[in-house]
């Protein structure tokens, strides 16, 4: 590009430092400004991979499922103390006694399974937002909002019911499967103070299939294996932030 002289207006070439006619100084050429690298493309993150991501940051969370595993061992073991040496006693008076303690079992179950689920929840709110766990404040919001859970809660102890008394462990399994998913999302929307009655759960959940496919059949994954011990310890604390997120971001 000739660069004119700003004393005498001569047109120099570009390379020239000082003006051919009159000898004035010529500024130097105007160097282009390097355009800055492209920011890497960072894809946004499925909610799947994301309540991963979050509960392996968080994995003091698994706490109240440790302590859910460790009250239903003791409580199998009793039950079935009891049901032996009533079985030494009288094996008539042991088999009704058996559905009696069953029966029992489904309820206690049912009650424990829903407290530890919503004090997870809390739990699962504070991972989201990067804040400190503190299981006790989880466990004392639950607490003081599970009347909100009463519904649900009584649907379980039903099933749980169903479930002692069924022989087929397996459909007793999945149905209680399905209402544990409905757990999850009651349970969510108390904690983003926007509680959903069962109905309103289920319609959700029918509507999160078509918007996150993926993300409501892992619910589903979640919620049947929230129901199988040891893996619980897992399934409950992952599902939970999962559920949320969902719960969160779907309307």
């Amino acid at each position: 590009m000739a660069k004119q002289c700003p004393r005498c207006g001569y047109i120099n070439p570009d390379n020239a430092n000082y003006c051919l006619n009159c000898g004035y100084p010529l500024p130097p050429p105007i160097q282009p400004t390097p355009l800055p690298p492209p920011a890497p493309y960072n894809p946004p993150q499925d909610r799947i991979t994301r309540a991963f991501n979050i509960f392996t940051k968080n994995l003091s969370i698994i706490v109240p499922t440790i302590i859910l595993l460790i009250v239903e061992i003791i409580l199998a073991v009793i039950l079935g103390a009891i049901t032996f040496f009533a079985f030494l006693a009288s094996p008539f008076a042991s088999l009704a006694l058996a559905i009696v303690l069953a029966i029992i079992n489904g309820i206690i179950d049912a009650i424990l399974f829903g407290i530890t689920v919503h004090t997870t929840m809390y739990m699962a709110q504070d991972s989201v937002n990067n804040l400190p766990l503190n299981m006790s404040n989880s466990f004392s919001n639950a607490r003081s909002t599970l009347s909100q859970l009463y519904t649900i809660i009584g649907i379980l102890i039903l099933f749980g019911i169903l479930a002692a008394l069924s022989r087929s462990v397996i459909i007793a399994w999945f149905i209680l499967g399905l209402v544990g998913i409905i757990l999850y999302i009651v349970s969510a929307s108390v904690v983003l103070n926007k509680p959903m009655s069962v109905t309103s759960a289920i319609d959700w959940y029918g509507k999160s299939l078509s918007k996150d496919a993926g993300s409501a059949l892992v619910l589903l994954l979640g919620a049947l294996f929230s129901l199988i011990p040891i893996i619980n310890i897992f399934a409950i604390p992952y599902t939970s932030i999962l559920t949320y997120l969902m719960v969160k971001e779907i309307s």
